[in-house]
């Protein structure tokens, strides 16, 4: 049987469910099988801090995936948001220090704002004019690409490496040698040791399956799965688990991240996952939707790439722009050959 991939799987839950869910059997499995580990810190609370030591005395590596306090109000860090990192840091390394905790690698995810996308699907006129404003202010996107390079470097400098979780989207902007996508969505550019592409199957249904087959042979490290059900999403199933392990892995792809991890304990899945039986199922045939989705992504990188070169285009545009010019001259001719064409002579 090939090589299992590296696995890590991703924790996110309030310290108030750690004791119950963190059994001494389930920290020996997950050592036993060389699971890796990556936990959103929530809070400082002292039983986070007991879960982290009791991993680290059973040699699990484990990320610190840095996230905001439970109680702030928004979760995530947006592109102006580098200071509140900061601060967010530097709050986590002196609670680390003061309990001697061990990390493998620090987690950063910048994420866009998300209530763009609400107000446009509700009323696209209204922020049409804020999207036009983030594409043509290059400034501010490399403000903030600034900004979080110099908060790298420190981390860097206190002996991290660092982990970044991004949309596959902006590496048809990497690419294409364009920043456009990455100012549409808030996003600078972090140069992280390890970037995790996420490719969240079950948030691009039915187009799911043709992202992974699209993006997956260009990456050596991967986040699937997401269990969580919202308004929007339905949760991932089982067989969109087992598909979608499938798929990365006849991709190539070194490290395969997967999301909700008490729903794989939960479910049973855990033993599966780690057998690695899943590698020898035969892979289902190639679907249309692997198709569709190639030719949208091949469309998005013409246009990126062509907005990064508006000189090149240009040339183009002349001859398209003097035919657009003579139809609409065509166009305005036609009333005045009606009138006099309906003329008394």
């Amino acid at each position: 049987m090939p090589q299992l991939p590296a696995l890590t799987y991703i924790y996110d839950m309030p310290s108030d469910h750690i004791d119950a869910f963190w059994s001494d059997s389930l920290i020996a499995d997950l050592a036993r099988h060389r699971v890796r580990l990556c936990v959103t810190i929530r809070d400082t609370s002292s039983s986070r801090a007991t879960l982290v030591q009791r991993l680290n005395n059973a040699g699990i590596p484990i990320v610190a995936w840095l996230v905001r306090d439970d109680h702030d109000v928004t979760r995530d860090y947006g592109m102006d948001n580098a200071h509140d990192l900061h601060a967010r840091y530097r709050e986590i390394l002196d609670w680390s220090t003061a309990h001697a905790l061990r990390w493998d690698a620090l987690g950063i995810d910048i994420s866009a704002d998300v209530r763009d996308s609400v107000r446009f699907g509700a009323n696209p006129a209204v922020d049409v004019n804020t999207f036009l404003k983030r594409i043509t202010n290059r400034w501010h996107i490399d403000a903030a690409t600034t900004s979080y390079e110099n908060l790298l470097a420190l981390m860097r400098a206190d002996g991290h490496r660092i982990e970044s979780y991004e949309v596959p989207f902006v590496r048809d902007d990497r690419v294409s040698g364009s920043t456009m996508a990455r100012r549409l969505l808030g996003l600078p550019a972090i140069a992280a040791d390890t970037v995790v592409v996420r490719l969240y199957s079950s948030h691009a249904r039915p187009y799911g399956s043709g992202l992974i087959a699209a993006y997956a042979p260009e990456c050596s490290a991967v986040a699937i799965g997401d269990f969580a059900a919202d308004g929007n999403n339905q949760p991932m199933s089982e067989h969109e688990l087992w598909r979608d392990l499938q798929h990365v892995s006849s991709c190539g792809v070194a490290h395969i991240y997967i999301a909700g991890m008490p729903t794989l304990i939960e479910q049973g899945w855990h033993g599966a996952i780690v057998a690695g039986g899943w590698m020898r199922r035969a892979l289902p045939p190639t679907e249309e939707v692997h198709h569709q989705v190639a030719r949208m992504r091949a469309g998005v990188r013409a246009l990126l790439w062509a907005g990064a070169r508006p000189m090149v285009l240009l040339p183009l545009l002349i001859p398209v722009l003097m035919l657009v010019r003579r139809m609409l001259r065509s166009t305005d001719d036609v009333p005045a050959r009606a009138e006099k064409g309906n003329a008394v002579p």
